[in-house]
């Protein structure tokens, strides 16, 4: 087996010294280390950049989709990208965009601590995408995860990410239902996981233009400029909800339509809605398509990147 192991920095790439976590080339051979003894496993390394993951920027991601797109090509039987914790989410959205239907298995791996923390789960992120890729389950892009309590190691979609709880570095997807487990021996499959059409590779701007407004009481909306934005995305409350009784609310949608500036608000729950949620239109606010806002920001970012009208990225 051959795998093309793409690494970019983060946490998994990193040391403790003097008190701070701060990026170290020993790091990556340290990854591999527990796992080049193994006679039926080549890899291949490379190393676009390195940054702390809170760092990525449209650089980073431009050059990551154009390593992964390399490796593609290549004789390999799969790839494994380590990433930082942090914006994990965002590049696997990426990376899902340009290449959800690839043939081969693109993994994402992180760790919430270096690799020397007793608490680090890398190694177990790493074998999990690496047995993923020998027993050639799916190709696609995916994350490889494993949460502090469980006992098994997630494989996402790179699409279904939700973003961090507060404070804490577990991931889940959408409607809790991830693409695989793995127990350390066998993956259980699920075979409702689905994943996006992808739209291809992007050459993402630095700036796009895109606010992100998150919900919260009183919110009066006079302080959000709208100068040089082309997109706004609303991030409701748990139930999808948003104020709009606000009068701010109601008078920020009114100047962002006034300027046809595309207002968008993110759904990641497909029942019922409340009566708030009637509203929207009445706002010009308009419901994206039932995902995670992870996913709804990069495709924006890729609209926008195009110039392209967001609106027509998700056939609304």
């Amino acid at each position: 087996m051959k795998v093309l192991v793409i690494f970019t920095g983060g946490t998994i790439g990193s040391t403790l010294k003097n008190g701070y976590i701060g990026t170290d080339d020993g790091a990556k051979f340290a990854l591999l280390e527990p796992f080049c003894a193994e006679k039926d496993t080549q890899f291949e390394t490379t190393c676009p950049y390195t940054i702390l993951s809170e760092n990525l920027c449209a650089k980073e991601l431009n050059i990551l989709q154009s390593s992964v797109g390399e490796g593609l090509k290549k004789d390999c039987d799969g790839i494994i990208v380590t990433h930082g914790t942090d914006t994990l989410q965002y590049s696997a959205a990426a990376l899902s965009l340009a290449f959800g239907d690839c043939k081969k298995p693109v993994i994402l791996v992180s760790s919430a601590y270096p690799l020397d923390d007793e608490r680090a789960n890398g190694y177990e992120n790493f074998r999990a995408a690496l047995e993923f890729i020998r027993r050639k389950i799916s190709g696609g892009v995916f994350v490889s995860y494993k949460n502090e309590d469980d006992a098994k190691t997630a494989i996402h979609g790179g699409s279904k990410l939700l973003l961090h709880a507060e404070g804490q570095a577990d991931l889940e997807s959408i409607d809790k239902s991830p693409f695989a487990l793995f127990d350390g021996k066998e993956f259980e499959i699920f075979l409702t996981a689905q994943k996006n059409a992808p739209i291809g590779a992007v050459e993402y701007v630095e700036n796009p233009g895109i606010l992100l407004v998150s919900s919260h009481p009183a919110d009066d909306f006079s302080h959000y400029s709208l100068d040089g934005v082309r997109a706004v995305i609303l991030n409701p409350y748990h139930s999808a909800t948003l104020a709009t009784e606000n009068k701010g609310l109601k008078s920020f949608c009114k100047k962002a339509n006034k300027a046809d500036i595309p207002v968008f608000v993110s759904v990641a729950r497909n029942d019922a809605g409340y009566e708030s949620t009637r509203l929207f239109d009445e706002l010009g606010i308009t419901a994206l398509p039932y995902g995670t806002i992870v996913f709804s920001y990069m495709k924006i970012w890729a609209a926008i990147s195009k110039n392209e009208d967001p609106r027509y990225a998700f056939s609304i």
